[in-house]
């Protein structure tokens, strides 16, 4: 006696009721992922508990008016009604009165979200969690969920649910612009919800029994996860995820703070020089027992064969500062500088600043770590500020000079500069084998030169030249524009800056004046940042300890000849040893082989899925039932049985027990009532429907009893049912069109 067959109800299944809060939740979580990448934006997580808010009460809202039905315009109005309440009294509770809004209130939000994003493309991340800069990513979070949560449970497309999450990830992501590292937590989030919201609306959308419908999901989370995992390992190799390589909307922008004075520091510094009486600049109070021998005011990267100039695009300064992400060996030195009588608009730093205590009109340079106000009147301005310092200690003998993309016009010549100046430098470090080596024996070189200060100033090719070749006289000017050129003329990544010299004082305050103007070059090395280096001796010609790096406690003397390491005649080529990379082009090919594979094994389960849901709910009974046979011969195509559109649905019966055995029953049950929905002449009933379609899904169970089965995973990503549907559909237009 054969088994009674199960009847299915052709509606909506049972666990199709979780499928949209499971949706909502998963639009939450999209949202999520790009409120995350707002780490790399602002300095701490104060900013995470307004954009959760955010996610989370979207959704709410979107679920809330699709629980109403209301239509589009009750819910536009629930949506900026929702946001109007998060943002003023989550976002800008600081203008509230009594708990209530004010004017300042609406004032405020109408500012950010008119014109947040100016603001927030004006500072320099990281950023201050302050109110003026949350309204924008909390405008963005709220609207990606509330978006996505609304098209989620309206709609029936699979991918629209995804697109608004996918818009606020990427703006997330134009914000962020070039600051360094991978957001690996964020992406992962976003590619695991936007995923597997696909993969839940597919399931949903094809209105498969609740067995047929575990084991999609059950197969589809792996997929998933791979995904996902690609997605964040491809954010390792692709060139975007490069800092140097991402487009950042600051660059195209005009800069928010500018530079009014065309007079480049080192122009000035003989002026300084030969104040009488000196005149008192600024105070310098060190914390604790840190100590440096100098504070740079100005970096001048650009050289045009006559004036050293700066280049820098400075955007507002916030409490935090961005690090040079070079910079990994260093210790933190922390001041409070109060301004008396410095002119502007350069401010006194001390090493790389990285934190700021007074922000107010001032300015910042994440490329050269200067900073600069736009105040007219600087006496009295005080400040503390902690800056990361590179000493000149023993590692040094062993570093590689930078060559990132961002150093890489520092270390050229432009112009035409003189064949005595490039021959000069080959000359000075032919018998030094590393590039510290080098650096030092110009040093060297340089401060053993006359210092006079009644030479004619300038630091132009020919002044230099003209140094060079006749008695080597000169100051600060010449020899820091001299050791900059000189080094650029072997490849290193080097620099002018300008500062002050402090005395050596056992004290930890210093009175800075205008005899302590001085200037000294830098250079770029892999972990150090930029290095000072000291190329002018004192009148004598024997180095002042004020002026000497090595009176510093560190740990070598920076002008002895440092160990001797293994020979590097390229500096291009000069990077520690890491082992046999893997060639850029290779990582790139392997991941593009890996996302094709992936997008056609989607497109195929996608097809698939759609064709059978057409199958089930298009047409009359009779459709309905074929559709459950042509299903039944993609399974059988796909454990390799031959079925052909010639055979009968006896025959293909007859087949498929040859090949499967007991497996193929449902075959053998199913191909009667295929027969009579073709032949029959009366329409069969709904009850033949369900147990057509049930008798389908035994034959899956029958063919592939285990749920992760890897043959059922073959048989899934099969295309060979789709291609032979796609030549039966051509072969069915062509005859068509043969009998017109």
């Amino acid at each position: 006696m054969e088994p009674a067959v199960r009847a299915v109800t052709v509606g909506r299944p049972a666990w199709a009721r979780w499928s949209g809060p499971v949706q909502a939740v998963l639009c939450t979580a999209a949202a999520m992922g790009g409120a995350l990448l707002y780490g790399r934006f602002f300095a701490d997580t104060g900013f995470l508990a307004p954009l959760s808010a955010a996610a989370l009460t979207g959704s709410a809202t979107a679920a809330l008016a699709g629980l109403l039905r209301w239509g589009p315009y009750r819910t536009l109005l629930l949506a900026t009604a929702g946001f109007v309440l998060l943002a003023g009294f989550g976002v800008l509770r600081g203008t509230l009165e009594h708990g209530l809004p004010t004017r300042q209130t609406a004032v405020e939000l109408a500012r950010g979200v008119f014109g947040g994003w100016t603001r927030m493309l004006a500072v320099a991340p990281p950023a201050d969690v302050r109110a003026e800069l949350l309204v924008t990513p909390v405008l963005l979070t709220w609207a990606a969920a509330f978006g996505a949560t609304t098209l989620a449970l309206r709609t029936r497309s699979v991918f629209a649910p995804v697109v608004p999450a996918l818009v606020a990830f990427v703006a997330a992501l134009l914000f962020v612009g070039r600051r360094p590292g991978i957001q690996t937590t964020a992406a992962a989030v976003f590619l695991v919800a936007a995923f597997s919201l696909v993969l839940v609306r597919t399931a949903a959308a094809a209105g498969q029994p609740r067995r047929v419908t575990t084991s999609r999901l059950g197969f589809g989370g792996p997929v998933v996860v791979v995904v996902a995992l690609l997605g964040v390992l491809g954010g390792l190799v692709l060139p975007l995820a490069s800092d140097d390589q991402r487009f950042d909307p600051r660059a195209v922008m005009s800069p928010p703070v500018r530079v009014t004075d065309a007079i480049t520091p080192l122009a000035r510094l003989k002026s300084q020089l030969r104040e009488e009486p000196p005149r008192r600049l600024f105070t310098v109070r060190f914390a604790g027992d840190a100590r440096v021998d100098r504070i740079r005011v100005a970096a001048l990267d650009e050289f045009d064969g006559v004036t050293w100039t700066q280049s820098d695009r400075y955007l507002v300064a916030g409490h935090h500062l961005p690090v040079d992400p070079a910079l990994t060996r260093s210790r933190t030195v922390s001041a409070r500088i109060t301004v008396e009588g410095l002119d502007g608009p350069f401010l006194p730093a001390v090493g790389w600043p990285v934190r700021l205590d007074n922000t107010a009109d001032v300015g910042f340079s994440s490329a050269s770590g200067v900073l600069l106000t736009t105040r007219a009147a600087l006496d009295g301005f005080t400040y503390t500020v902690a800056g990361e310092v590179a000493d000149r200690d023993a590692g040094l003998a062993g570093a590689a000079p930078s060559t990132a993309p961002e150093h890489r016009d520092h270390a050229s010549l432009s112009g035409r500069p003189s064949p005595v100046l490039t021959a000069a430098a080959r000359q000075l470090t032919a018998t030094e084998p590393t590039p510290y080596g080098k650096l030092v024996a110009i040093e060297r070189y340089l401060r053993g030169l006359p210092y006079q200060l009644d030479v004619p100033p300038g630091h132009s090719y020919a002044a230099l030249t003209t140094m060079l070749r006749g008695s080597g006289e000169g100051y600060a000017e010449q020899r820091a524009s001299a050791f900059a050129v000189l080094a650029r003329a072997l490849g290193f990544p080097a620099r002018v800056a300008v500062g002050y010299r402090l005395p050596d004082s056992g004290a930890g305050a210093h009175a800075v004046t205008t005899r302590e103007a001085h200037a000294w070059a830098e250079v770029h090395f892999a972990g150090y940042g930029w290095v000072a280096f000291e190329p002018t001796g004192t009148r004598s010609g024997a180095p002042s300890p004020a002026q000497d790096p090595a009176a510093a406690p560190q740990p070598q003397d920076p002008l002895a000849v440092p160990p001797s390491i293994a020979d590097r005649s390229e500096v291009a080529a000069r990077q520690p040893d890491r082992g046999v990379p893997v060639p850029r082009g290779v990582a790139l090919g392997a991941l593009a082989v890996a996302v094709l594979a992936l997008l056609l094994a989607t497109s195929v389960l996608t097809a698939k899925a759609v064709r059978r849901r057409r199958r089930r709910r298009t047409g009359g009974t009779a459709t309905r039932v074929l559709g459950a046979w042509r299903e039944a011969t993609d399974r059988l195509l796909e454990r390799g049985v031959p079925v052909s559109a010639a055979l009968t649905a006896t025959e293909v019966a007859e087949r498929a027990t040859g090949a499967l055995r007991v497996a193929a029953a449902p075959v053998v049950r199913l191909a009667p009532l295929a027969t009579a929905a073709v032949y029959a002449p009366e329409e069969p009933d709904e009850h033949a429907v369900e147990e057509a379609w049930e008798l389908e899904f035994r034959l899956r169970r029958e063919l592939y009893p285990r749920r992760f089965l890897p043959r059922r995973l073959a048989a899934g990503l099969d295309p060979r049912p789709l291609l032979a549907g796609w030549r039966e559909a051509r072969r069915t237009r062509r005859n068509d069109w043969g009998k017109r």
